[in-house]
């Protein structure tokens, strides 16, 4: 393979191309350690080293850094790892080893996010929400309803009589415009007209 392009991507890393293509992303120290120039080719057991050693403790390190401070799911482990030039085989390597250390769990982040978001949100605001987080929608739906007849999570009625109460909402005295401002706020959480028109007493 020759080393065919070196493209600053920061003050501290280099995006390095292999044969014409974006192989990976390394910091200038290890550029310099592994002594790569353009138009030569990387020796094979330079790029062992990159491939088998470097990337996959750098990856796994990243991960662990990001998981120390707040849960994530596998998609948006794999897009962070993507976004910083690890190449695919790392990421799916790291994710591996992420979920058999049993630091990355989707199903339990889901059971987590529903347990603390149910308190303000719709069934189906977190349905959508966990959805673009890439977690399974029938993961979702089994946990909330898991949840719900556990009594672990109130239902949408509760929900919604305690976002009224919190905003000292009183539907007796409110006006017609404040009515509707309501709604719409409820609306957007998710919750359904149905719902919101029984919660205020129609």
């Amino acid at each position: 393979m020759i080393v065919t392009d070196i493209v600053s991507r920061n003050k501290s890393k280099n995006n390095i191309f292999l044969d014409g293509e974006f192989a990976f992303v390394l910091y200038k120290g290890d550029f310099r350690h592994c002594n790569l120039e353009v138009g030569t080719e990387i020796p094979e057991d330079v790029y062992r080293e990159i491939m088998e050693e470097l990337l996959p403790r750098r990856a796994l390190d990243r991960s662990y850094k990001l998981l120390s401070s707040k849960d994530y799911t596998e998609k948006q482990i794999r897009t962070k790892l993507r976004d910083d030039g690890y190449p695919d085989r790392i990421i799916d390597n790291t994710i591996a080893k992420l979920k058999e250390e049993r630091f990355l769990d989707d199903t339990r982040y889901a059971e987590n996010f529903v347990f603390w978001k149910a308190k303000d949100r719709s069934r189906n605001r977190m349905m959508m929400d966990l959805r673009q987080k890439g977690i399974d929608p029938s993961v979702a739906e089994r946990i909330y309803d898991e949840l719900l007849e556990k009594d672990d999570i109130d239902d949408e009625e509760v929900v919604l009589a305690r976002i009224l109460a919190k905003k000292h909402f009183d539907p007796q005295n409110a006006s017609f415009e404040e009515k509707e401002k309501m709604k719409q706020s409820l609306y957007r959480k998710g919750f359904s007209f149905d719902a919101i028109q029984k919660a205020m007493g129609r």
